[in-house]
């Protein structure tokens, strides 16, 4: 228990010093590499890792992590907060047991999140005991940690009390409160009100990392009893909506090969029925999915297959249609970061596809692993892909063609990743007022960026390697 609340402890304070008042930069690998580094080491030491081949994850994790210091991306910066936890979780669950169907490990997964809060008061409890027989190496020393303990209470009792008269009575909080702040910023010349909120994060932060970890390492144990499968009985009912809905599909297909394949000559003529149609279509494709793993858990059954192969069909034409109407709407009105996200989540949905035939035509398949290994390996390469460059480029090409750029929304929307491609437009000749116009634009946003570029701060915290390469650029 000691190497856990020493390691919980240190874990906490460098949370504090790597992301307080900082922006994620470098310090998300900073914080992640020891992290996983001390859970792998525990569990090693306690002989809880039952698939090593889980390690891989590692992988992922620690790619993510870096994606903060070589790009400037706000939304997998957003993204990336809620994965990579997501990620450590996954790798933990699979490190400590090696057969894991899907029935179980959506349980397990709550489990591993919500469970470590109800193990707050057993581990300090843990905790209470470890300091004590720090304290107690001599006998005699009982009388001191009365004292320890009395001065424990009393400090933060007295501090409650000054706090509450303090908001009762303004005068008291301005001899008191008022007082000793600025005293402290006198004598100590530091802000006692950051100190004290930072001191309060780091022993929130130990709480939870010690139970966590506590939790793991304790309490968490695989369970053996046997999980209750869905098991779908009535064939007639799945015969009759998987049949349904193919019949709806085919007619779907074939206007749709008529409509967009076949009839595409005027592309602003589609590009608000491509953009009417195109995320219902997406969605449509998601249930598609759903219901075919949902058929699959009726018997054996060679009419289901075969409906369920002929709706994975229907399903490839619409995930084309889909990307088809996007590319409509693309290129009537320029690329965005949503619609190349668009793109691949496509050809994710389109991928998933194949291990799915396999799966029923009844080939021996891990269908969840694969799923999840398809799922990763799209997502780490859409965060490494440098997307905000790509639609930059895409849209400054498009304005070179065409004459057409949207500057209001590159500011928004994009960050550093995307001033190489910017600075072909400011240093680029215009032959009509509009691509004047476009220009003095850019130009104005690339002096406001690289003002508040120079006024960043930066130190190893927050070290933005897309950031140093736009300074050198300008």
């Amino acid at each position: 228990m000691k190497k856990i609340f020493l390691g919980s402890l240190l874990i906490s304070i460098w949370t504090v010093i790597l992301f307080w008042g900082k922006n994620i930069g470098l310090s998300m690998l900073l914080f992640i590499a020891p992290f996983v580094y001390f859970l792998i080491s525990l569990l090693e030491k306690k002989n809880k890792i039952e698939y090593k081949e889980a390690k891989i994850l590692i992988v992922p994790i620690v790619v993510l992590a870096s994606t903060y210091f070589i790009f400037d991306n706000s939304l997998f910066n957003k993204l990336n907060l809620v994965v990579i936890p997501v990620l450590i979780i996954l790798m933990i669950i699979k490190l400590m047991e090696k057969n894991l169907d899907i029935d179980k490990f959506f349980l397990r997964f709550i489990e591993l999140i919500l469970d470590p809060l109800t193990y707050i008061e057993a581990t300090m409890k843990d905790l209470k005991k470890c300091i004590l027989s720090m304290f107690k190496i001599k006998e005699k020393k009982e009388k001191n940690s009365s004292i320890g303990k009395a001065i424990l209470i009393t400090i933060p009792l007295v501090i409650i009390v000054i706090i509450l008269l303090s908001s009762a009575d303004e005068i008291f909080g301005q001899i008191f409160l008022n007082g000793i702040f600025r005293l402290s910023n006198i004598i100590f010349e530091f802000d006692l009100t950051n100190i004290i909120l930072k001191v309060a994060v780091i022993i929130a932060l130990f709480i939870y990392f010690s139970s966590f970890f506590s939790h793991i390492i304790y309490e968490y144990e695989p369970k053996d009893e046997e999980f209750q499968k869905l098991q779908i009985k009535d064939i007639t009912t799945t015969k009759m909506v998987l049949t349904a809905l193919n019949v709806v599909y085919i007619l779907f297909c074939f206007i749709q090969i008529k409509a967009l394949f076949l009839g595409k000559d005027d592309v602003s003529n589609y590009s608000q029925y491509a953009r009417k149609g195109f995320f219902q279509l997406m969605f449509v494709s998601f249930i598609n999915l759903v219901v075919i793993l949902i058929s699959k858990k009726c018997e054996k059954n060679k009419y289901i297959n075969t409906m369920c192969l002929v709706m994975i069909a229907c399903t490839f034409v619409i995930l084309l249609s889909s990307g088809v109407r996007m590319f409509f709407y693309e290129s009537a009105y320029g690329y965005t970061r949503l619609r190349l996200l668009v793109y691949v989540a496509l050809l994710t949905e389109a991928i998933l596809l194949i291990p799915t035939i396999a799966y029923v035509i009844d080939k021996k398949i891990n269908l969840p692993k694969v799923y999840m290994a398809i799922i990763i390996v799209m997502y780490v390469g859409i965060n490494m892909a440098n997307i905000d460059n790509i639609i930059t480029k895409s849209n400054v090409d498009r304005y070179f063609e065409i004459g057409v750029f949207d500057v209001d929304y590159l500011k928004k929307e994009t960050g550093a990743d995307a001033i190489k491609e910017l600075i072909r437009i400011k240093n680029s000749e215009p032959e009509t007022p509009e691509e004047e116009e476009v220009k003095n634009g850019v130009s104005k946003y690339l002096a406001i960026f690289y003002e508040e570029l120079e006024k960043e701060e930066m130190d190893f915290r927050d070290f933005n390697l897309s950031k140093i390469i736009a300074k050198s650029l300008y």
